[in-house]
């Protein structure tokens, strides 16, 4: 049998985050309150790349062609935004790279503040408006009516807290849904953990624009080995690879680097849509001779989840009949 052996540093390491976490949320949870409009939160227990943000994308499509308005709240990591903000162009470096992917579907509303953020989506203009949160499940500030929790390869149940594994925070059960990814070797199909339902979804790599010719690929994802994998693989090609950190800020030395690389493709770049939204802005100022091809993950169900979809509909209904209408 196989045993995790875990350095005195990392096991002291571990238990502080631990503590800290439930500090911060003891604190927080005190102030919490209800959003006016019914809040759909779409988060994890595992640090980074565990597919929140094309799960937020297909709930909020779900959830649109069923007549509702759905409005995202994201806190814009990496952007520099300090009060909720609705996002109106296209600036990464103000709202972060994830909110412009939003943005481009949905209004999207940007800011560390929840609640803040939950308050300003009345001035946007719809009804049967549904705030849809991307990575809010360690926001305790702002209560959430319907929450999912998404995983990829390795179960939370299983894992460790940082920064041994990838855990933000221990398990819990108060929330309504788990959505797992396929992996390349397959997937194991658990229909529940702990009574709490769970689907399955496959992730599909799709070009988006420009061509499938073989060139550069460019990343900076929190898993940027599969991601590279997964669009040369949609491409059918290999080409030369280039790895920045996940939400990078990309420069005009970023530039120069990526044109370099590229010149022996006569300057065919792929990258992702999140690295798209930074580099074509850069691409146009500098004039640069790069010709981006840009692909996109998203999700699609493996088997019915059409429960999950009526459950988060009577619980929205629920709201608008027991809260919307007693704030408004």
């Amino acid at each position: 049998m196989y045993v995790n052996f875990f350095s005195p540093y990392e096991l002291v390491t571990g238990s502080i985050y631990l503590l800290g976490q439930k500090i911060d949320e003891a604190i927080r949870s005190k102030r919490a309150e209800h959003a006016q409009y019914p809040t759909i939160c779409v988060g994890n227990f595992q640090a980074g790349g565990t597919g929140k943000t094309p799960a937020t994308i297909w709930v909020a499509s779900k959830l649109k062609a069923l007549g509702y308005s759905p409005i995202i709240l994201i806190r814009g990591y990496k952007g520099s935004v300090k009060k909720s903000t609705l996002v109106h162009r296209n600036n990464a470096h103000t709202y972060g790279d994830e909110a412009l992917l939003h943005a481009q579907h949905f209004p999207t509303i940007v800011g560390k503040n929840r609640v803040q953020s939950a308050k300003l989506a009345s001035t946007i203009p719809g009804e049967n408006k549904v705030l849809v949160m991307d990575d809010g499940l360690q926001h305790y500030e702002l209560l959430k009516d319907f929450s999912i929790v998404c995983q990829k390869s390795q179960r939370f149940e299983s894992d460790q807290m940082l920064p041994v594994g990838r855990l933000r925070q221990i398990p819990h059960t108060n929330f309504d849904a788990i959505l797992s990814q396929i992996n390349e070797a397959g997937y194991h199909r658990i229909n529940s953990w702990k009574g709490i339902p769970e689907y399955t979804f496959e992730r599909i790599t799709s070009l988006l624009s420009g061509s499938k010719q073989q060139g550069l690929v460019v990343c900076g994802v929190a898993n940027p080995d599969d991601c590279l994998y997964q669009i040369q693989k949609a491409g059918g090609f290999v080409g030369n690879e280039m790895k920045f950190r996940d939400h990078h800020r990309y420069n005009a030395a970023d530039l120069a680097r990526i044109e370099k690389g590229s010149k022996k493709y006569e300057y065919r770049v792929h990258c992702t849509a999140k690295d798209a939204v930074k580099l074509e802005p850069l691409i146009e100022a500098k004039n640069s001779p790069i010709k981006l091809s840009v692909w996109d993950v998203e999700i699609q169900p493996v088997g019915d989840v059409q429960p999950l979809l009526d459950a988060m509909v009577a619980k929205i209904e629920e709201v608008y009949k027991n809260r919307s209408q007693k704030q408004a």
